[in-house]
């Protein structure tokens, strides 16, 4: 599993941001994606983001929890993070709506290492 994490602990933590939940769906399939054993971390990961930035499920703070949610994945797996280029990319993600995953995926893995 990418990072241990729950719909209730998301829900904590983008509360701790302001916002509160409009929209579960894509939440719960990228949650469940979690579960596939034959995905990689960082694709995992690229599930998560697209849920939360290009989806749009919060009322306010989705990208302060996709960074969070990075920063924590970065943390877990003691991987070195380039915090500019992160939310460059984060930010990138959410005006664009990049939804293709091996793209969000490519963006991640250059600013986590």
């Amino acid at each position: 599993m990418c990072m241990n994490i729950s719909k209730k602990d998301l829900i904590r933590i983008n509360k701790g941001f302001g916002g509160n939940l409009r929209s579960d769906s894509g939440i719960d399939y990228a949650l469940d994606v979690q579960k596939n054993n034959k995905l990689g971390d960082y694709k995992k990961l690229a599930y998560l983001l697209r849920a939360i930035l290009v989806e749009h499920p919060f009322s306010d703070g989705n990208k302060r929890t996709a960074m969070f949610l990075c920063l924590n994945f970065a943390e877990e797996n003691k991987k070195q993070v380039d915090r500019d280029l992160l939310l460059e990319q984060i930010v990138s993600i959410a005006k664009n709506n990049i939804n293709e995953i091996r793209n969000i995926e490519w963006r991640i893995k250059n600013c986590i290492r």
